[in-house]
């Protein structure tokens, strides 16, 4: 059942490195508690539909977060961003990693957390729930939607 409304802004938070990442952020209307959310973008990358995945998430009572993923490519359209993200081998993992705890531990600061913290991937983003489920350690539950390249050829990999 979808609750009546959300309150939604985009913040900072701390990723790999202890680098600055801007993440959109919706949370349900109400005292809670609420499950948490971490959505992983598409490989267009952090736009429009992922903010209404994040949106859609919080009507549907989660505390949601998306970050800008690919913010370590530089600024331009998301079609300049797609094609660096491409040109430089994807995503690292470690890096990936990194971020998503970033997420997750402003989630788990959140007074009206349930205590559970999921992650859902579309695209690209469905590979990086199945390495979030292998590697990270704050996580509850990991959905991919429509991942690539979770299982690949010995000469598909390369070194991220």
């Amino acid at each position: 059942m979808a609750l009546e409304g959300l309150t939604a802004e985009t913040i900072k938070i701390r990723g790999y490195n202890n680098d600055e990442i801007d993440a959109y952020v919706a949370r349900p209307l109400g005292a809670g508690p609420f499950p948490g959310v971490f959505v992983i973008h598409h490989m267009p990358g952090w736009d429009e539909w992922s903010r209404e995945v994040v949106n859609k998430f919080a009507l549907y009572g989660y505390l949601a977060i998306s970050p800008n993923l690919h913010h370590r490519m530089g600024a331009g359209s998301l079609d300049d961003v797609m094609a660096a993200v491409r040109a430089s081998g994807g995503m690292d993992d470690a890096q990936f990693v990194g971020d998503l705890d970033g997420g997750v531990d402003y989630l788990r600061s959140l007074p009206n957390l349930n205590g559970k913290v999921g992650c859902i991937g579309f695209c690209s983003g469905g590979r990086q729930a199945y390495i979030a489920a292998a590697k990270a350690k704050n996580i509850d539950a990991a959905v991919d939607c429509w991942g690539g390249n979770v299982i690949m050829a010995p000469e598909s990999l390369n070194e991220k």
